[in-house]
Order: structure tokens, then sequence, then C-alpha cells
């Protein structure tokens, strides 16, 4: 599975995680609107869409479903984004559409 099955978008003031993929992780998009339910800020919306995204392609890279996530799974993933680098720093910031995105 690639990263291109999973990304990030905003429907109606609401952070989602679209495309092939999302079946696999349902939950995450649950626990997202709850944020949007209980009147979080789109900026902390959008902030927790684009971590949770980072971290369900890792699992989906790792072929892990998340009802298999422990310990071990948790350190892999934070290990791999303390050692990311990327060119230009560990954020690169784009314009899409008007709205401003990072990517990591």
């Amino acid at each position: 599975m690639t990263d291109e099955t999973l990304r990030v978008q905003e429907r109606d003031g609401s952070w989602r995680l679209t495309g092939s993929a999302t079946s696999r992780f349902e939950l995450v998009n649950e626990f997202l609107g709850s944020l949007a339910d209980r009147n979080y800020s789109p900026r902390t919306q959008r902030a927790y869409a684009f971590d949770l995204l980072g971290f369900c392609r890792c699992l989906s890279r790792e072929n892990v479903e998340l009802a298999e996530v422990d310990t071990d799974v948790l350190l892999r993933f934070l290990t791999t984004c303390r050692e990311a680098v990327l060119p230009g720093g560990n954020v690169e910031r784009f314009t899409t559409a008007g709205h401003r995105v990072c990517l990591y």
C-alpha cells in the first residue's frame, strides 16, 4: 500500500482521512469527528488530522492494523518521526487551493 491511498481533507469544517485505505482507519475518523462535535479549534482538528495521517501511513507501510498497535509499534513510529530528514527541514510547507498544508 502506498502513502497516496491516504490523505487528509477538510469537509464542512471537519477534517477527515480520505482515500482508498480509509476503511482501515474508520476509528480515526470517528475521533476526528468527535473533535468537531466538541467544538475543538479548527487548527487543533487539523493538527490532529495530519498527525494521525502520518501514523496511519506508517501503519499501512508496516501492514499493521489499528487493533494490533502496541508499544513496539508506537516506538517504531516515534523513531521514524525522530529520524526523518526532509530537504529543507522536517516540515515542508506549500499552498494548495489557497490553504497552507504541512507534510511530514
